[in-house]
């Protein structure tokens, strides 16, 4: 039984005990006595590096053991040119699942440094197969959707913002600034959410794109008085606010994109779903048997 759970339970019965007296007439003592004490965190939510930390263990092990953060998402088209339609200003493009695959480890004065590889793959809104080509909902052109390598391949997070190793241009209101998590408790679950906004140079389109993205983490608070944890498990939530997708031949079109997922990391590939394994392995063919592993000195 979750422990926080334990501790509201008690809480419960023992209100419910005075309460009991009170209406039989017993008479009752007015005391200040706690009914129960509250585990302290074991944190400062306000300290940046204690935010870094927490930032981390909910991506992944910074112990440096192999996780595999997977997820599944939607993504639908805004046409803000088009409010008197509502078929034609929002439609459902395609669904997706990706996953990351990564190593952290702590360095020496407490900055997280990571390698990691991502991928996704498209899929249809209605089937959910697992696509090479679609069909553009808004122009019913046929288009190309090659499964997505991630441009980002690792950096080393500090309490002032990632240092990335990407290989395209690339500003973000991430980099440089403090994390600025936002910390909500509710029923002793933690909701942890970040938000950025980013631009950056596509070398297809020879275009700058846009983004706005907000990251949410939901897991028990327990995990934030203990921090011997490695990993802190999580229900992840994304959602991103995009230009349109250079694929999809759209440029110059007004309105933009949303994007949505919701995951979980594991430490096995086994724990991912055998469809999108058997896809990645068709698709992707090296993404799991290429090797993750830290520079040599």
């Amino acid at each position: 039984m979750n422990t926080l759970f334990k501790i509201y339970l008690s809480l419960v019965l023992v209100v419910f005990s005075f309460s009991c007296k009170e209406n039989s007439g017993e008479e009752t003592v007015d005391t200040e006595v706690s009914v129960f004490e509250k585990t302290a965190l074991a944190y400062n939510l306000d300290d940046p590096m204690d935010q870094l930390l927490i930032f981390e263990k909910l991506q992944g092990d910074i112990s440096g053991k192999k996780t595999y953060s997977y997820s599944e998402g939607r993504v639908f088209g805004i046409r803000t040119d088009r409010p008197d339609s509502l078929n034609v200003f929002g439609k459902e493009v395609f669904k997706y699942t990706g996953c990351g695959i990564k190593i952290m480890r702590q360095l020496d004065n407490g900055n997280i440094e990571t390698k990691s590889k991502g991928w996704l793959l498209y899929q249809d809104s209605k089937t959910g197969e697992f696509l090479d080509k679609m069909t553009n909902p808004y122009t019913g052109q046929e288009v190309e959707v090659p499964a997505f390598r991630a441009g980002i391949r690792g950096g080393v997070m500090t309490p002032n913002g990632p240092v990335v190793d990407a290989n395209f241009k690339m500003e973000s209101t991430a980099i440089g600034a403090p994390l600025n998590l936002q910390f909500t408790e509710i029923g002793g679950r933690m909701h942890v959410t970040r938000h950025a906004f980013t631009k950056w140079f596509e070398s297809k389109s020879q275009t700058w794109r846009t983004e706005m993205t907000l990251d949410t983490y939901d897991f028990d608070t327990a995990y934030l008085t203990d921090r011997s944890h490695t990993h802190i498990p999580s229900d992840y939530h994304w959602t991103s606010q995009t230009s349109w997708l250079s694929l999809l031949d759209m440029a110059g079109t007004p309105g933009h994109m949303i994007w949505t997922s919701s995951g979980q990391t594991f430490y096995n590939k086994s724990d991912l779903p055998e469809t999108f394994i058997k896809a990645t392995e068709d698709k992707q063919p090296d993404v799991f048997t290429e090797p993750l592993e830290w520079d040599k000195e």
